[in-house]
């Protein structure tokens, strides 16, 4: 009796950790997007979105589209928190109607710019084309990862032909090619001083 009232409680340790690690694998980080519209003192929150930065995956967890949207620009964006400012804002600005779509065959989308330290730095709005499977969604969420840009060929190694000289060495120049500005004076000359003896 002793024994089994021992191993129980290493049993409903054991069954804990094993609930609980699918919790800790599927974690990703959650940001709240607030919508502000210029004369408002304060935001309110416009979307909840999970993502995972290393997939670029997101799922929008809750949406709440402005009620009444005014004929004003309104802010949308997010609080961070930098070394010198804990509630630094970050957001673009957008007319009223970059949150119901031109028509119904857009669809308007949060663009979440994701840093190389896989933070996100930015949200813009945007609009893609509506599917059919997307219908009853009243918003995209789409991650945007930051590219690096084309780099230059700094000190490019110099190709040797099999002979040993440099494969791309330029053809011998003929003398015209070389003196043709002393073939300019000369004619230029020639041509004004002629004039002046008459």
């Amino acid at each position: 009796m002793q024994s089994s009232l021992s191993f129980k409680p290493f049993c409903i340790l054991a069954f804990l950790i094993f609930l609980s690690s699918p919790v800790l694998s599927s974690y990703s980080p959650q940001l709240e997007i607030l919508y502000w519209p210029v004369s408002n003192p304060e935001p309110s929150a416009l979307a909840h979105v999970s993502y995972d930065p290393a997939s670029l995956k997101s799922e929008l967890i809750d949406y709440s589209p402005p009620i009444d949207p005014s004929h004003e620009l309104a802010r949308v964006g997010f609080y961070i928190t930098t070394p010198t400012n804990p509630k630094q804002w970050v957001g673009t600005l957008i007319p009223p109607s970059a949150l119901t779509g031109a028509d119904s065959s857009q669809i308007p989308t949060l663009r979440l710019h994701v840093s190389p330290t896989n933070e996100i730095y930015h949200v813009s709005i945007g609009s893609t084309a509506a599917s059919s499977g997307s219908s009853s969604k009243s918003i995209e969420v789409e991650l945007i990862a930051d590219k690096l840009g084309p780099s230059p060929l700094l000190n490019r190694p110099i190709v040797v032909g099999p002979d040993g000289k440099n494969s791309e060495e330029q053809p011998e120049k003929t003398l015209f090619q070389k003196y043709w500005w002393v073939f300019l004076i000369v004619t230029f000359l020639a041509m004004s001083g002629g004039a002046e003896q008459q």
